[in-house]
């Protein structure tokens, strides 16, 4: 009996992997052939021009942006720079499966905070309701701010979670890094993240 449970279980396991990567192969292919979205050419330039401005140390005249005071491209920046490895007519192509990957690892991440909270089961059925939600979904590929701000979000909530739990200076490096890279698709993710530096408000004793 045990040992049948045992194949019951490994049988289930392997078929939660054949899903997780058909999901993965159904979003690079959306991802690659979705083509040019509105604005995708000027954060494109945008990224271009930061990184332009970035490498001259400053010295550089850099190009005046619409809303420039709110919107500092560190990723746009950053994903610029990974892009140049690859032939120019696959920028598009390779820029899209940046931000798809970062938008799969914001699932995950949610994924994961709902197993904090809940079980290893929510959390499954939760990954698959926002991989397949339309307007999650459809912006996995061309988007390269919401998805992004939503990625900081998640692995912030998340690593805060671990960070009450174990008080682990580390922790509060990698929510810096992910504040400084929200902050640079939009300088308002500042203020959804005031409830987590006002930890006197905040009841703790579901972590400890």
């Amino acid at each position: 009996m045990k040992l049948k449970n045992n194949f019951v279980k490994s049988h289930v396991k392997s078929n939660k992997k054949i899903i997780f990567y058909i999901l993965i192969l159904f979003s690079i292919y959306c991802a690659l052939t979705i083509g040019f979205s509105w604005d995708e050419s000027f954060l494109i330039n945008q990224g271009k021009v930061t990184a332009n401005y970035l490498l001259s140390l400053g010295f550089s005249d850099p190009e005046y942006f619409f809303r420039r005071e709110f919107y500092s491209p560190i990723y746009y920046s950053l994903r610029y720079f990974f892009v140049q490895a690859f032939p120019l007519k696959f920028h598009l192509e390779v820029g899209h499966l940046v931000n798809l990957f970062f938008s799969i690892t914001a699932i995950i991440g949610l994924k994961k905070i709902c197993e904090e909270f809940f079980n290893k089961d929510v959390g499954i059925i939760v990954f698959l309701i926002l991989f397949f939600y339309p307007a999650f979904f459809g912006h996995m590929g061309f988007n390269s701010k919401d998805t992004i701000i939503a990625f900081c979000h998640v692995w912030i909530f998340y690593l805060a979670i671990k960070y009450l739990k174990s008080h682990k200076n580390s922790y509060i490096y990698y929510i810096s890094l992910l504040a400084v890279v929200g902050t640079g698709i939009n300088l308002f993710f500042l203020g959804s993240l005031l409830l987590l530096l006002n930890q006197r408000h905040l009841n703790l004793s579901f972590f400890l």
